[in-house]
């Protein structure tokens, strides 16, 4: 709850400081009321009254529902080399959050706006939204993190009947993802549709209206699997441990507010882009122990660090993956170790961004629902990462 009396702080200090309280009118004009009055003339004088109503009332407070998820997808093509033999194969590592829940509280001046949200029913992780907008751009920023506690793998050889494991298996410790996200765009029509209408009620659109896009996104995120608490599970997959993601795209999309009725505004916006630079770090370990699907048992002696090597010559002590702890613990003479980090930049990918909004206004009040999917490509050839980013929704707000 920290962060929520943080942000209900922040929210009195601003609300006090543009002139709501019983004492604003003895408030004299300072830096802040000054950027408070200009940022009001920019909104009434940018926007055709006919399609697009700019409230009296610049504040809101919106108090917010929100479910999200992410989900990632490795492929990997290689050719492993275990003990005296080398095989191809192909990984199919996916990963999912599931749909996380949490609750959040935004405050907004004009098109200025900051939200914080608190997780249920977890320890709370970050999750901060800021955005601002105007009539002929947006700017979006967000920052969270998520925690994977499945793991879905998938590893065969070429060819397809032989594969070694198509099972989900549980993360001894919930891998840590941290992803920021960037965006902005360009309105053409801005005098005529507004992007904020739909989603955080910067104006109410009058009169039904679309507008040709163009937008950009910085998209980064990091992976921490927590190798050392799941290095035989790592070690089978890849032995990838961290993963790191960076990718800047560009796109032209087009988006519409359809006003069925007054006080309502439905929208939906797409925007295709094109990455100009991507780039995959994988941070790859190696470990003296590895899980494999067979239950045959040997004799390995004892672990030589110097060397690593167990007492029988192996490089590796095989573990069957179905008599792994349940508490998730590793044998003492557990070893490992970072191998080498795989830099991998490509460009050109195709990613989509789809939007879709609906608010209804009466009065001081607002009530909304709305969604954004976004779809990164990551890679190509032998080595790919797909990752579905999306969250919904549902707000409640007033005007002050």
């Amino acid at each position: 709850m920290k962060g929520f009396k943080i942000l209900t702080a922040i929210a009195l200090c601003m609300l006090s400081a543009s002139g709501i309280t019983a004492q604003t009118d003895s408030i004299k004009p300072g830096l802040i009321k000054a950027f408070g009055n200009r940022l009001d003339t920019k909104a009434l004088t940018k926007y055709d009254p006919l399609y697009i109503e700019v409230p009296e009332r610049p504040w809101r407070i919106i108090l917010r529902t929100k479910f999200d998820e992410v989900i990632t997808d490795f492929t990997n093509d290689a050719t492993l080399r275990y003990e005296d033999e080398s095989l191809d194969s192909h990984l199919d590592m996916k990963l999912d959050s599931k749909i996380n829940k949490s609750v959040g509280l935004w405050v907004g001046y004009r098109g200025l706006g900051i939200g914080y949200y608190y997780k249920l029913g977890k320890k709370p992780d970050i999750n901060i939204s800021v955005s601002a907008a105007a009539a002929k751009f947006g700017l979006n920023f967000r920052v969270r993190s998520q925690k994977y506690d499945k793991l879905h793998a998938k590893l065969d050889y070429l060819d397809p009947d032989t594969t070694i494991i198509d099972d989900d298996a549980s993360f001894w410790t919930p891998i840590d993802v941290i992803s920021f996200y960037f965006n902005g765009y360009y309105v053409f029509n801005g005098k005529h549709y507004s992007q904020g209408a739909a989603y955080n009620q910067v104006v109410v659109q009058k009169k039904s209206a679309g507008s040709l896009l163009i937008g950009a996104t910085i998209y980064a995120s990091g992976i921490n699997m927590a190798y050392k608490e799941n290095a035989s599970l790592i070690s089978f997959c890849d032995s990838v441990g961290n993963i790191t993601l960076g990718k800047i795209t560009l796109g032209v999309g087009y988006g519409y507010n359809w006003v069925p009725a007054r006080g309502w505004t439905i929208n939906a916006m797409a925007m295709p882009n094109i990455s100009i630079h991507d780039n995959v770090i994988r941070h790859k370990y190696d470990c003296n122990y590895s899980m494999i699907v067979s239950e045959e048992k040997e004799e390995y002696g004892k672990w030589d660090s110097n060397n690593r090597i167990w007492e029988n010559g192996k490089t590796h002590k095989e573990q069957y993956y179905k008599d792994m702890p349940e508490d998730g613990s590793v044998p003492d003479d557990t070893e490992i170790w970072e191998t080498r980090a795989i830099r991998q930049r490509t460009c050109m990918s195709f990613n989509l961004d789809l939007r879709l909004g609906i608010a209804y206004c009466w009065k001081r009040y607002f009530v909304s629902a709305n969604a954004i999917f976004n779809h990164f490509k990551y890679g190509s050839g032998r080595n790919n990462v797909s990752l579905m980013d999306w969250y919904a929704t549902a707000s409640l707000g007033i005007r002050l």
